[in-house]
């Protein structure tokens, strides 16, 4: 479980907390559950239901590459013929440097300083070309419970014709995923979360987003967010942690 102090409103404190089992009545005002394992109602929450897939790294790497679709191994491969590099980025302002530029391009949120408040529970992750990082990735990590969860993850490509340098930069964050799964599996980590699934969804960018995911293979489980019923408060979790 991991629990971060902010506030909402500018004044109000309050609790975000991921990972946990059945959240607490008391104080529910001022406590967000992210991802609980727990799925029944709660007096004081609304309970959204969050579905994600989840890929099983605490197993040999063949085996969890076994359960890639072809493509997915291919563009892996194509990635590290261009010359594809990835690597630890140990600068967080300027992963949220990278990651607002690309908010931008996507009409995204931008991130702000909440992040921050994780410390040394986010891990930046990035895949550099001719020298130019074109894929980040941030993730939420759980020393406990072994867990990784992809919070983030963006792509910017500044010195290509687009057509090309959409192709690099999706071959670059295919090989940065299953780089990333490596390097967690070695750190000891045993569960590599992607960050939520459309569950449902018409909408085509979620539904290629869903595709995405489920070319790594792993399993699709259900989890629950549950938020004050507060009305206020209520909306503001929705704008700033809904994934």
């Amino acid at each position: 479980m991991i629990q971060i102090k902010t506030r909402v409103l500018n004044f109000m404190p309050f609790n975000v907390i991921w990972f946990a089992g059945r959240p607490s009545t008391w104080n529910c005002i001022l406590n967000y559950y992210k991802q609980s394992n727990y799925c029944g109602p709660v007096t004081g929450y609304r309970r959204e239901s969050f579905f994600t897939k989840i890929i099983d790294i605490n197993t040999e790497i063949p085996t969890f590459v076994a359960a890639f679709d072809r493509d997915t191994v291919y563009e892996i491969r194509r990635a590290l013929k261009d010359g594809v590099i990835t690597s630890v980025e140990t600068n967080l302002a300027y992963f949220i440097e990278f990651y607002n530029l690309f908010a931008q391009t996507k009409q995204l949120a931008k991130l702000n300083s909440t992040i921050y408040k994780y410390g040394s529970r986010i891990i930046i992750t990035k895949a550099t070309y001719n020298d130019e990082d074109i894929v980040m990735h941030a993730y939420l990590i759980d020393d406990g419970l072994k867990r990784v969860r992809l919070l983030h993850s963006a792509s910017l490509f500044r010195t290509e014709k687009d057509t090309r340098a959409k192709a690099i930069a999706g071959r670059a964050n295919r090989l940065l995923h299953f780089n990333d799964m490596c390097l967690f599996k070695q750190q000891g980590y045993q569960a590599y979360d992607l960050g939520g699934y459309a569950i449902g969804t018409k909408d085509e960018t979620l539904l290629k987003i869903n595709q995405f995911k489920d070319s790594f293979g792993g399993k699709l489980v259900q989890e629950s967010d549950y938020l004050p019923v507060t009305a206020k408060v209520h909306a503001f979790f929705n704008r700033i942690f809904k994934a």
